[in-house]
């Protein structure tokens, strides 16, 4: 068994359901970071919460499983997010005992 990070995003101040150039632009980064960062292997896994479009801010989006050293680490890479930054966003980060090696589908280097 071994530490993990657990980032659970929410909606932030900025999000709206409204598909704009620019919110598209955003969750494309978005989706290009987590591509980032499952190449890195520093992501373990990540998806959304199902929830209405309507749900308010602060509701929860989704979760990030982070394999680094540190929470310092941790929430340098969840700030370098581009929906975090533009704060369509916001995520609270938790220490994870979980164990020693996780891996899923897709995952680089994965067997399974």
């Amino acid at each position: 068994m071994r530490v993990y990070f657990m980032a659970f995003l929410r909606r932030g101040a900025a999000w709206t359901s409204e598909q704009t150039p620019a919110t598209l632009a955003i969750g494309q980064g978005h989706m290009q970071n987590i591509q980032r960062l499952v190449a890195s292997g520093k992501l373990v896994l990540a998806g959304p919460f199902l929830q209405p479009d309507d749900a308010p801010a602060g509701s929860l989006a989704g979760i990030f499983l982070l394999d680094v050293a540190t929470q310092k680490e941790a929430e340098d890479l969840m700030g370098a997010d581009p929906a975090v930054k533009a704060g369509r966003f916001s995520f609270e980060l938790l220490p994870w005992y979980g164990p020693e090696e996780i891996s899923f589908r897709g995952r680089p280097g994965s067997s399974d």
